[in-house]
């Protein structure tokens, strides 16, 4: 991403931060009013929104005060890792659920929805894949995949992301992903592959999970224009899509894409789609050390209500900041989250919960 920014969009960027770090965002005004703040899913009540988490086994069951955290501010938890192909089908004929079932168990433990992350995606492949998937078995590898998970947690998800990252610049006109699904069994994987979801769990919501919508760059509005073509294929073939999931990955020193981010939601939405936030952080790696939380709390909050009034839910890609992320360019811990690594709300927290109680 780095390659695209053109210097009059880094200054923009900056200088924009900067101002607002001489006089705090509105949204950090609310640190003054915590006690007002009961929990992000208080804020978002009124509006019939959902918020989410994403989480995971080890958070859940050795973190106890992160598990606390998590069941206190959020309508539903989604799973990082646990149920990705490569955790839970270890072998071509086998399968692993017990960090799923315990996911699935905790939350209807604690009263949350959940929300299943993910079933076919290029990424996160078990060992076995290359050596046996083939183009004349990959079709029934996928299809057994999600039929197997799909029954095993029937009734029990509130979502799935059925399809995760699908478009990539491969040099395909249509912007497709070309390793593995496609180049195994050609585009049609994606109506496939959600035909098989709807028949796997039909009470489950279907999620077309993308990235890169937001900024103010080339490969974004290339991003935007192709996803939308995909999105009307799609509709206009009855596929049982039932949502666009958009990541929210951003970075905290380039400018929104503003109309034409707030023109897609607009058609996808009157194409038929619930839209759903799913991976919401905030890169400060281009943020000098001072104005960070500043200028994390103010992206969370641009974001927010550009995106926001769209979205049924709102999910957040991590609890807590971590001492084991990789460091920033200056040799400084990354600031992306609304907790910090002793999981203390942050002004990104205030912000967000103002942003979601105006809605």
């Amino acid at each position: 991403m780095n390659s695209e920014l053109t210097r009059r969009a880094l200054i923009k960027g900056v200088a924009a931060i900067c101002a607002s770090a001489l006089d705090l965002p509105k949204a950090l005004a609310a640190r003054d009013q915590e006690s007002q703040i009961s929990s992000l899913k208080a804020a978002a009540k009124h509006s019939g929104k959902l918020v989410a988490m994403f989480s995971g086994q080890y958070e859940l069951m050795k973190i106890p005060v992160a598990a606390k955290t998590i069941a206190a501010e959020f309508d539903m938890i989604a799973i990082g890792n646990d149920l990705k192909m490569n955790r839970i089908h270890p072998m071509p004929d086998a399968y692993q659920f017990s960090y799923g079932d315990y996911d699935v168990d905790w939350s209807q433990r604690n009263g949350l929805l959940f929300r299943g992350h993910t079933l076919v995606w290029h990424n996160a492949l078990p060992a076995w894949f290359r050596s046996y998937v083939n183009k004349q078995n990959a079709e029934r590898v996928m299809t057994d995949h999600i039929t197997t998970v799909m029954k095993h947690y029937a009734g029990q998800i509130y979502s799935w992301d059925v399809v995760n990252e699908p478009m990539h610049a491969d040099g395909r006109p249509d912007g497709l992903r070309v390793w593995p699904w496609l180049d195994l069994i050609g585009p049609d994987y994606l109506e496939i592959a959600f035909r098989t979801a709807a028949a796997a769990d039909p009470r489950a919501k279907l999620v077309l999970n993308e990235n890169n919508f937001e900024h103010d760059l080339p490969s974004h509005a290339q991003r935007r224009d192709t996803f939308l073509q995909l999105a009307r294929r799609l509709k206009k073939n009855n596929v049982p899509v039932n949502a666009v999931g958009t990541q929210g990955h951003i970075r905290a020193d380039i400018p929104f894409a503003t109309a034409s981010v707030r023109t897609l939601y607009e058609e996808l939405r009157d194409l038929g789609y619930e839209i759903m936030i799913t991976e919401l952080d905030v890169d400060d790696s281009g943020i000098p050390p001072s104005l960070v939380d500043a200028a994390v709390a103010r992206k969370y909050a641009e974001y927010l209500e550009l995106v926001g009034p769209f979205a049924s839910v709102i999910t957040f890609e991590a609890l807590a900041d971590n001492a084991g992320l990789p460091k920033r360019p200056d040799g400084l811990l990354p600031r992306p989250n609304l907790f910090d690594i002793n999981i203390q709300k942050k002004p990104a927290y205030f912000a967000a919960a103002e942003s979601i109680s105006g809605f």
